[in-house]
Order: structure tokens, then sequence, then C-alpha cells
């Protein structure tokens, strides 16, 4: 007994599996692969994918905001007294640093699920 991917989403199944449990794939004697039914599986799939990134990439943006809000209101205040200040010691920052770090990292996974769908579409 060993893992296998199934020919239709390509999930890891077992090997004596006779049915596939995520997308229903028959391995009986007779059963054929549909290619309009495994070209819409993956479509599914990609759609899925990416509108996951997505919502990773809007709570990136909002850990963003919730640092630079704070700073700029700290500014204005400081400027309104007229102190000096300085960003660089608000603790907002270390929080727009990080949003902007796991940004960045969606991004480039969304660019990596977009390119190996649209590179497993033109085979």
């Amino acid at each position: 007994m060993a893992l296998i991917n199934c020919p239709a989403c390509r999930t890891k199944i077992s090997s004596v599996a006779k049915v596939c449990p995520n997308c229903g794939y028959s391995r009986e004697s007779g059963a054929e692969i549909d290619p309009e039914q495994v070209a819409l599986f993956q479509k599914r799939l990609f759609r899925d994918r990416m509108y996951k990134l997505r919502m990773f990439s809007y709570v990136a943006m909002s850990i963003t905001m919730i640092g630079a809000l704070p700073m700029l209101w700290d500014y204005i205040k400081g400027i309104e007294k007229g102190e000096p200040a300085v960003l660089v010691k608000h603790w907002g920052v270390y929080l727009v640093a990080i949003g902007f770090l796991m940004y960045m990292v969606i991004r480039l996974f969304m660019m990596t699920v977009r390119r190996k769908y649209h590179a497993s579409k033109s085979q």
C-alpha cells in the first residue's frame, strides 16, 4: 500500500482506494478520466487558492494599517504640541514592517500559484 496521485485532481490517495475522497474519481476498470471534468476541477482549485491568498493579503494590509494609523495620530499630535515626532521609535513601525513583509510574501505565493496553473493549463 503506497500513496499515489489521483489522476483527476492530483491529491495523494492510497493505492488500494477505489474512489478518490477528494474528487470522486473511480479507478474501476471501465472508468475513464473526463478531460473537461479535470480542467473544471483544476480551475476551481486555482480559484479557491487565489481567493484564500487574496484574503490573507487583506489581513496583511489590515495589520499594516493598524500600525500606521496610531503612528500618524501621534505624528499629528506631536506637530500640534510643537514636539519633534520620532516615528522610528513608535510601536506601530513593527506592525507596518510585519504587515508589509506578509503582503509581499503572499503576493509571491500568488504569482507562483498563477504561474503553475497556467503552465499546467498549456500542457
